[in-house]
């Protein structure tokens, strides 16, 4: 079964009328690997958002469609704490440790903080 990553990278094919390794080629894969990460067997490599969006040009829509389906689509996510402050790295320590205790209140409150911190940002 596809995740919503594999959903959007088929509807991006479908437009531009590729096959699976036509895209396959495009990001420098196999189609059997591209294939695995399609139906969530395989982790979504990082930095495909870019090669995506570069080979397909994206526009700034289609690019924000791209990133909410790898979000939604992710397994794991790894955040490089080397450079942070030990307060940065504490926080996200804690967040790791207790996210599966996190109520659906919690996590909406978490959720709203940071789009509205990432949309300030934007606005700036």
């Amino acid at each position: 079964m596809a995740t919503k990553f594999g959903n959007l990278l088929r509807e991006i094919r479908h437009t531009h009328a590729e096959l699976l390794k036509d895209m396959a080629d495009k990001l420098g894969v196999s189609p059997a690997f591209l294939s695995a990460v399609e139906t969530g067997k395989k982790s979504i490599p990082a930095g495909w958002e870019s090669s995506i969006a570069k080979a397909y040009r994206l526009d700034a829509m289609e690019c924000e469609k791209l990133r909410t389906a790898i979000d939604q689509s992710a397994k794991s996510v790894s955040i490089d704490l080397a450079h942070q402050s030990a307060e940065r790295r504490g926080v996200a320590v804690a967040l790791a440790r207790q996210f599966d205790q996190l109520s659906d209140t919690q996590l909406e409150m978490i959720k709203k903080s940071l789009f509205v911190t990432t949309n300030r940002k934007k606005d700036m």
